[in-house]
């Protein structure tokens, strides 16, 4: 059975070779009104000085160029379920500032014998693009979207909740005239009361979600519960985290007065997805490619330092140079964090320990990196392999996720965002040495959350660079 990562992935790689094979449609398009419309026979003789006649050779940077342009407007973010109106916006904007780019790194410098040949030449270039690539687009998703509303195609739902909320819902689900795409395969009870769903739909208890949730190979899990018990959603929801499925949620007035619910469907009932981030799908690349462009430079301009530091930690200490220790992550998957080695090694039992600042594990040479925070630099490495974001909330070690999530039941919602080697929480509050503390610096991570932006991240790194400057960073 396909999961639904994987019906993403091909949905995407469909879209991917459509705008290929659309954007070299589109680039002949061009090439023959420049020869038929613009081309004089005086610049016939020179063609070949001008980058824009040179055409089998830009047979590949044109489809990468465009490529990379629709991958940063965040098109291939979410292939499945789009807006048509949406999709009809990000392919105007991004094909009107892709043509822009190209005009001005290719047709500037064209040799035309009037200059209303630019706006000419522009305005047909952007004009034939859009059309080009809106077109195929749109036959493409009326396919998808016509399959998934007449019921052909659709995403095994599993509804937690037997009560008036999950009722409701499912009646709504069936009342659709145009379907949403979720296929209920049944409910998961969580009240001893009597159930208010079809009892024959009630597939079992949360005891039993992990073998429901394979048997029924379930793509996309509803929480609809009346239960007033906070303890037992977020129990719920905590389960919940790190799975390969859609996780949403039944709105409360709250949400919708702060803000909290996108509407992406006119037809669906409104649901908040449980793991999205206010970041738009644009912004969301914008940030990765970031992460990607800083930790590269970072990596090369300060190799002469990591080279030193390095044979400092090896020489002052045995014990290898770079620390690796397990951490949690985006959707709650673990990864190795590279840290230089600032403790003697082997200096932890068996069971963690947090460091403080005048622990005499701590090398002599590990209280200068700690200080300034150089022994962080090898996380440009995790950054880069996708495990960590530039700013994000600090990962913690699964020993101590466990001892968080006891005193905040929702703690596990900073895992809808990549982990950074940088927070806001490490600029507001620094280093966390007890759990209490670490308590503490959430609130700074959940407010994050609420306000993420690039500005927001920028203030972020200007601080910690004034913190790394100054020698706070302990």
């Amino acid at each position: 059975m396909e999961t639904l990562s994987h019906k993403r992935k091909n949905q995407r790689l469909k879209y991917i070779i459509l705008d290929l094979i659309l954007v070299l449609v589109a680039w002949s398009l061009f090439f023959v009104f420049r020869r038929l419309k613009i081309e004089s026979t005086f610049i016939q003789e020179i063609q070949l000085f001008s980058p824009i006649y040179n055409f089998e050779k830009l047979l590949l940077g044109i489809p990468l160029y465009w490529l990379f342009v629709f991958w940063i407007s965040g098109y291939y973010n979410q292939p499945l379920q789009k807006s048509r109106l949406e999709e009809f916006v990000q392919t105007l904007i991004s094909v009107f500032l892709g043509s822009l780019g190209l005009f001005f790194i290719l047709l500037l410098d064209d040799p035309v014998v009037n200059y209303t040949d630019y706006y000419r030449s522009f305005i047909v270039l952007f004009l034939i693009y859009f059309v080009v690539v809106y077109l195929g687009r749109y036959t493409l998703t009326r396919i998808v979207t016509y399959n998934i509303h007449h019921r052909i195609w659709g995403f095994n739902t599993l509804i937690i909740g037997d009560g008036e909320k999950a009722r409701n819902l499912f009646a709504e689900f069936q009342a659709q005239k145009q379907s949403s795409g979720e296929i209920v395969k049944g409910f998961v009870s969580t009240s001893d009361e009597e159930p208010r769903v079809p009892s024959d739909m009630i597939l079992g208890t949360m005891q039993d979600l992990n073998q429901l949730l394979e048997t029924n190979h379930i793509e996309e899990v509803i929480v609809a519960m009346d239960d007033d018990d906070k303890d037992k959603f977020y129990e719920v929801v905590n389960r919940l985290v790190g799975l390969d499925l859609d996780v949403k949620i039944i709105p409360t007035l709250y949400d919708f007065l702060s803000g909290g619910v996108r509407m992406t469907s006119i037809y669906g009932a409104p649901l908040v997805d449980l793991f999205d981030v206010r970041l738009s799908e644009c912004g969301k690349n914008i940030k990765r490619l970031m992460d990607i462009v800083v930790s590269s430079i970072a990596l090369l301009l300060l190799s002469p330092l990591l080279l030193i530091v390095s044979i400092l930690v090896k020489v002052t200490s045995e014990g290898p140079v770079i620390y690796k220790q397990e951490r949690i992550g985006w959707k709650g998957k673990s990864f190795d964090i590279y840290k230089f080695r600032t403790m003697e090694h082997n200096s932890e039992g068996s069971v963690p320990q947090l460091s403080s600042k005048d622990d005499k594990r701590i090398t002599k040479i590990g209280h200068v990196l700690r200080k300034y925070r150089i022994d962080e630099i090898p996380q440009f490495v995790n950054v880069l392999k996708g495990d960590m974001s530039l700013v994000g909330p600090r990962p913690e070690r699964p020993y101590y996720e466990q001892q968080i999530a006891e005193k905040v039941p929702y703690f596990k919602v900073i895992h809808k965002v990549r982990p950074g080697i940088t927070s806001w929480g490490m600029v507001m509050y620094g280093y966390a040495d007890s759990v209490d503390k670490m308590v503490e610096r959430l609130k700074y991570d959940i407010i994050y959350l609420e306000n993420i932006s690039m500005i927001v991240d920028i203030k972020i790194l200007i601080y910690t660079i004034k913190t790394v400057l100054t020698g706070k960073g302990i």
